[in-house]
């Protein structure tokens, strides 16, 4: 059987001015978590139909994993960069696999 792993996926919107900045900073997050214990999978998705929406997907072995991510150095840097190229707030949802 598959061991349990936690699922996340956050939704961006930029100003108008800001998806290539904010590709930029999310080439670097995306890099930065990959290199996190218990990372299975990160990437970052940009819309075709609306270049400033963005999807983020990461796969963790472990919700201690998913935490250790979001507390570490590289993404409170990365937060602080890319939160003036936000339009709104991001969404983050955990997930677990059902199906």
């Amino acid at each position: 059987m598959e061991e349990p792993t936690v699922h996340v996926v956050t939704t961006l919107s930029t100003r108008p001015h800001a998806p290539e900045a904010f590709a930029g900073a999310m080439r670097e997050l995306v890099q930065a978590g990959r290199e996190v214990p218990g990372n299975r999978r990160f990437e970052a998705y940009q819309g075709t139909t609306d270049p400033r929406e963005f999807v983020v997907i990461e796969v963790w072995a472990s919700e201690e994993a998913a935490d250790a991510h979001l507390s570490a150095e590289h993404t409170e840097q990365a937060f602080v960069a890319i939160g003036p190229l936000l339009e709104q707030p991001s969404a983050i949802v955990r997930h677990v696999r059902v199906a």
